[in-house]
């Protein structure tokens, strides 16, 4: 006897339950700054080959000439570095060297020695240092390195000398006003993250809530035996027996070709089809679940009384399938396990085509209108019914909560239904 699952639908008896971009930005810290070795002034030259560092703390020269060394410590005394004595250094004597500018700013925002600061320093970490917020108009030192010891210079700007002259755009700070030398930013803007990618799952939003079809026991009279009865109206069956649709809609860019992966588990029944490709060749069976996934073709036995399941997917996407798809396709036609007086576990995972602005029709035809229960996998219908559960452990999302194993439909007596649970577990594209 045959038996089909559908989803609850009070016409069709079908039943659906559905349940920054990191970026790095750029900061300028306030301009360019570089000390490799004694560099000249901006309006003198300085000798020095040792790497004098002159640091304007604003007015008063501290520098003894010590080099920049790793983590922003100077602590040697320079072998060239001339101190320049000819004029006033905004209160002082300055010593004509560059002060490093605190290196490269890295993550934990480390001093570099001798190295360039280049454009203010680059946050690597999504736009800002990890040590700390961006600078603003040249302001703070890199958090992270200690600065030289022969003052405290600009964290990005470029202290520049004119032989003694004080700087010409201001008086640097001790890691607060930033000197003319280098335009200072605001700090740039970091990234906001951007625009995520589509949310492809939404181009099948029944199937990625969940999608419960159950073969519904439906009718006054009782078949008998293992099975159920499913006259959806009248007291009889029609000639061509019943079929029960439910069509699903797929959103996303119309037209477009997407492949939907869905995992199926569940307790139903057999069939055959012909002209198509099993998912699986092991041999079926009793106990464990079972792949029964069917790619094309159709009925093995066009008059059989053992119901389908199926999906038709429209427009055509082109896919050699044609479009059709069973979900019970228990072996080869002709084989031992086309008709069984039986019910069966499943679980697979599955793929397939949709166009985007297209439907998929799930449906079960049954040309006996009846359909086996979920009694178990003995044949004998006499055996007393023992329904089945079925593990969904893992499954994202689960059915909702007033879901419960094993179903039953309640007519003249309870009936078992046959059941799937359907989930999307992803969509790409095509």
């Amino acid at each position: 006897m045959n038996r089909t699952l559908y989803s609850c639908s009070a016409a069709l008896g079908l039943v659906v339950a559905s349940s920054c971009s990191q970026g790095e930005a750029t900061y300028t810290a306030g301009g360019t700054t570089s000390s490799t070795g004694a560099q000249p002034g901006v309006g003198g030259s300085v000798d020095g080959s040792g790497g004098a560092t002159a640091v304007d703390t604003g007015g008063t020269t501290t520098a003894n000439g010590g080099a920049v060394q790793t983590g922003g410590v100077g602590t040697g005394t320079p072998t060239g570095g001339a101190l320049a004595t000819g004029g006033d250094g905004g209160g002082g004597t300055l010593t004509g060297g560059l002060t490093g500018a605190g290196g490269d700013v890295n993550t934990g925002g480390t001093d570099t020695s001798g190295g360039t600061t280049g454009a203010g320093g680059r946050s690597t970490s999504g736009g800002r240092s990890a040590g700390g917020a961006p600078p603003t108009g040249g302001s703070g030192n890199p958090t992270g390195g200690a600065p030289p010891t022969g003052g405290t210079g600009p964290a990005g700007g470029r202290s520049a000398t004119t032989g003694g002259s004080a700087p010409t755009g201001g008086t640097s700070s001790t890691g607060g006003s930033t000197p003319t030398g280098g335009t200072a930013p605001t700090g740039g803007t970091a990234p906001t993250g951007g625009t995520g990618p589509e949310d492809l799952l939404a181009v099948v939003p029944d199937l990625a809530a969940g999608f419960y079809w159950e073969g519904t026991c439906a009718g006054t009279s009782d078949p008998g035996g293992h099975n159920c009865p499913m006259l959806d109206s009248g007291a009889s069956c029609p000639s061509n027996g019943i079929n029960r649709e439910k069509v699903l809609n797929v959103a996303g860019t119309a037209g477009q070709t997407y492949t939907v992966n869905i995992e199926v588990r569940g307790v139903i029944g057999t069939r055959c089809y012909q002209g198509g490709t099993r998912a699986s060749t092991a041999a079926p069976s009793e106990t464990n679940p079972n792949n029964w996934w069917y790619v094309g073709g159709s009925y093995y036995n066009s008059t059989g009384w053992w119901n389908t399941y199926e999906l038709h997917v429209a427009p055509s996407t082109g896919d050699p399938s044609g479009d059709v798809y069973y979900f019970n396709g228990s072996d080869n036609g002709g084989g031992t396990w086309c008709e069984r007086e039986a019910t069966y576990l499943v679980k697979y995972d599955a793929s397939f085509k949709v166009k985007g602005g297209g439907t998929m029709t799930f449906k079960i035809h049954d040309q006996n209108c009846k359909a086996q229960q979920n009694c178990g996998p003995n044949v004998d219908p006499n055996s007393t019914c023992a329904p089945r559960t079925v593990d969904l452990a893992g499954m994202s999302p689960q059915p909702p909560a007033s879901f419960k194993q094993p179903p039953t439909t309640q007519l003249s007596k309870t009936y078992y239904p046959q059941w799937m649970w359907i989930v999307a577990k992803s969509v790409t594209s095509p």
